[in-house]
């Protein structure tokens, strides 16, 4: 969730749906965190009746939802004709006016720590003992490292990220920027949209170079204990990779996707948005998740087509081109 105090006219003049109204929210939530005094948004076109439940649990909360929704408790609703654009804006005021508190409100840097002088170290940031932090880093503001933790060349942390103890982030690797989420604008342009939840990574968590991890939006992006990335990996926005999880190498993770605990994927791997790898499973090389993979489960890629070339072929040619 995020901590934001908000006021039901505030929420409105962000999202230009007026109306009367004068509840007050802690915060914004995602629909599966049970909260109470939150604004959350509700992007069915049918809704399920489950979360119909969940919702009419909770009290003194705020939803945005489609023209039409109606919810048997003391919410209050706000119709949008886009609920996921709309939440987007009140996402971008937040962030705007400073609404959501630190992470780290004061700099406090281990007597310990090894920090390069050419690494660059922005604001108010937690650096626990004996850190090493190398040349080229950008780190903070609103970071915290944990004790014994590499962060090697040229690494960047943006605000909202939390490394673990004895973590080591490899060379040129980028952790915290926003996701490849978008939304359309009222003349119907793509607009990002705010990711306000940050990064967490665990203890004893390896990633390797050149990766990238995205902030989660409302919630964070969670990297578990001594799971182990490899070169190339791309962590998109709400991805949970939990414990001792294996990534090879050029792996991407798209939106929302799990990797669950001791599950390893191989090189070149994709996980389609909101797909889970369940616990002990084995993803292989070049595989496409485009389902939901149980524990202990076994994906492979089709074996290629492998045949001679024909003796006409062009030898000369320049890959496909010299078929004949």
């Amino acid at each position: 969730m995020i901590r934001a105090t908000l006021h039901e006219q505030e929420i409105r003049r962000a999202i230009g749906v007026p109306g009367d109204g004068d509840r007050v929210v802690d915060g914004v939530a995602t629909l599966d965190t049970v909260e109470d005094c939150c604004l959350f948004f509700v992007n069915y076109k049918v809704v399920p009746a489950a979360v119909r439940g969940s919702l009419a649990t909770r009290r003194g909360c705020i939803a945005i939802a489609p023209k039409g929704f109606t919810l048997d408790s003391d919410c209050v609703v706000i119709e949008s004709s886009d609920p996921r654009a709309a939440i987007s804006r009140v996402l971008g005021f937040i962030r705007a006016e400073r609404r959501q508190p630190p992470l780290v409100t004061a700099r406090v840097i281990a007597p310990s720590a090894v920090i390069s002088p050419l690494a660059v170290i922005e604001g108010d940031v937690e650096i626990g003992d004996d850190v090493l932090i190398e040349p080229f880093c950008m780190i903070g503001p609103d970071v915290r490292i944990g004790r014994g933790s590499i962060i090697r060349s040229g690494v960047r942390l943006h605000p909202r990220v939390t490394i673990g103890e004895e973590s080591v982030i490899h060379a040129n690797s980028v952790l915290g920027h926003d996701g490849y989420g978008f939304v359309r604008d009222e003349k119907g342009n793509k607009t990002r949209m705010p990711h306000l939840g940050g990064v967490i990574i665990g203890a004893h968590v390896a990633i390797g170079p050149l990766a990238s991890v995205a902030a989660g939006t409302i919630v964070p992006t969670i990297v578990e204990d001594y799971a182990k990335l490899g070169d190339y990996v791309c962590v998109g926005h709400n991805v949970r990779i939990e414990k001792n999880a294996s990534l090879t190498a050029h792996i991407i993770l798209a939106g929302h996707s799990v990797i669950a605990t001791e599950a390893w994927v191989g090189v070149n791997a994709s996980i389609g948005e909101g797909r889970r790898v369940g616990a002990h499973a084995l993803v292989g090389m070049d595989v496409s998740v485009q389902s939901d993979l149980p524990d202990h489960a076994i994906a492979r890629a089709p074996r290629p087509d492998v045949k001679p070339r024909p003796d006409d072929d062009d030898l000369m040619g320049i890959g496909f081109a010299g078929r004949s």
